[in-house]
């Protein structure tokens, strides 16, 4: 191959690449368009946090914490309705959502301390915390490190021990300098929208995907690219951070239910919400048979007898 041909072929592929950049780049920005933020923002040790609340001013203050790829929407839109009568807070996890998301590396211990001074912010200290899959492993968090903070949890399907999985290639990749770059800003734009709905369809398993689900849901937002390696950033470690603060749990005393469906495809429930249970100082196990790994949209009325059964037990 000649010179010139050879620069002639690493130019055409360059003008691809760049090409298929700009149209990326086009999609992210439709889908900020698409699904702007719906709440409010308050800034929380210099971080902008985005929430919304629903409910009664004046009823129990309980905070909702999404699962990883998701939003605040996942979780208002199953249980919102049933809520009416409590305080009830949602919360674009830190770089999740419309919510930033501090410099250096994350963890757990980190994210609990950031939301533990956004109740603060927002006078909801001693709120009970709910949590689903990767929130209530914030939630168990939240719990140990700011006891005076969370005064009791509800934990839906958790992802609470070590070994969850190997965090996916992708995930792992995310991080990789330039394949990274090429991932979040080609890959994840062009093919990630196709690939929601069956993710989310497995993850409801056995239970049927609710009608426009990820519409609703505002699902797509996390194709953007801060999103998206914030919540890689999450995954590809999910091992270790579970496996830093999975010996602590019987330090938790708060009254704790955990409901998980033994049937559940994405984090098997003999292995993190049983022996969970059984570490917590306070916990009981709810198990719905034939639930998957979204059990808050199909049995709400089993998250809020749950919840009020935590508030019982609260001096």
């Amino acid at each position: 191959m000649s010179h010139a041909l050879r620069a002639t072929v690493v130019l055409g592929l360059c003008a691809l690449l760049v090409g298929g950049v700009l149209m990326s780049a086009a999609r992210a920005a439709g889908v900020s368009e698409a699904y702007p933020p719906t709440g409010a923002f308050i800034e929380v040790n210099g971080n902008r946090l985005h929430y919304m609340q629903t409910g009664a001013a004046d009823g129990p203050p309980v905070l909702i914490l999404h699962g990883a790829s998701g939003n605040l929407h996942e979780g208002r839109v199953a249980l919102e309705a049933e809520l009416g009568e409590y305080r009830a807070i949602w919360l674009d996890r830190p770089g999740l959502g419309w919510s930033e998301r501090p410099g250096g590396r994350w963890s757990p211990q980190r994210e609990a301390d950031l939301i533990a001074a956004f109740l603060q912010s927002v006078e909801a200290e001693g709120a009970v915390v709910m949590g689903h899959s990767w929130g209530a492993a914030i939630a168990l968090r939240l719990a140990m490190d700011h006891p005076d903070t969370a005064s009791g949890l509800v934990l839906i399907a958790p992802a609470s021990r070590a070994w969850v999985g190997e965090a996916a290639l992708y995930n792992r990749a995310t991080r990789w300098p330039m394949i990274g770059t090429v991932i979040t800003r080609l890959i994840v734009p062009t093919i990630g929208r196709s690939r929601l709905e069956d993710g989310a369809r497995s993850a409801f398993a056995p239970e049927p995907m609710p009608e426009n689900y990820v519409e609703e849901t505002r699902l797509p937002l996390i194709l953007r690219a801060s999103n998206w390696k914030a919540n890689s950033a999450d995954m590809s470690r999910v091992n270790l951070h579970l496996a830093d603060q999975e010996t602590r749990y019987g330090e938790i005393g708060q009254p704790a239910v955990i409901i998980a469906g033994p049937q559940d495809s994405v984090v098997r429930t003999d292995r993190h919400a049983e022996p969970t249970a059984q570490t917590l100082q306070n916990a009981e196990l709810v198990l719905i048979e034939g639930a998957g790994h979204n059990p808050h949209h199909h049995h709400a009325d089993e998250v809020v007898a749950a919840l009020d059964r935590v508030l019982a037990q609260l001096p």
